[in-house]
């Protein structure tokens, strides 16, 4: 199913120290992500972005749910993947949406 911005995709991951939700990158297609959420146990939280391995966007959150809009996307390399991690100390939950393109 394609939107007005490309294929949709999103992840999630629920996890206890920590989770990372992946949006698996493909060959010459490139990932925006537009949305992100996560929730944690943990105050002082750190919610990290990254395109691949490297970070691209990162924040320090307190205890209970947080969500980010991009109004202008994340861009990831082409055939990265894309994923979004919070750590906790007995609950987390991360989730990352957006969209993705070709490049041919």
């Amino acid at each position: 199913m394609k939107n007005q911005f490309g294929t949709p995709i999103s992840a999630t991951a629920t996890g206890s120290t920590s989770a990372v939700a992946t949006a698996t990158g493909v060959a010459l297609k490139t990932i925006y992500i537009t949305d992100i959420s996560a929730s944690s146990d943990k105050s002082g939280s750190i919610i990290l972005v990254k395109d691949g391995t490297t970070v691209i966007w990162q924040d320090i959150v307190g205890v209970g749910n947080y969500r980010m809009n991009f109004i202008t996307p994340l861009r990831v390399s082409i055939g990265a993947d894309a994923s979004v991690t919070i750590d906790g100390t007995a609950a987390a939950k991360a989730n990352i949406s957006g969209f993705v393109l070709n490049n041919s």
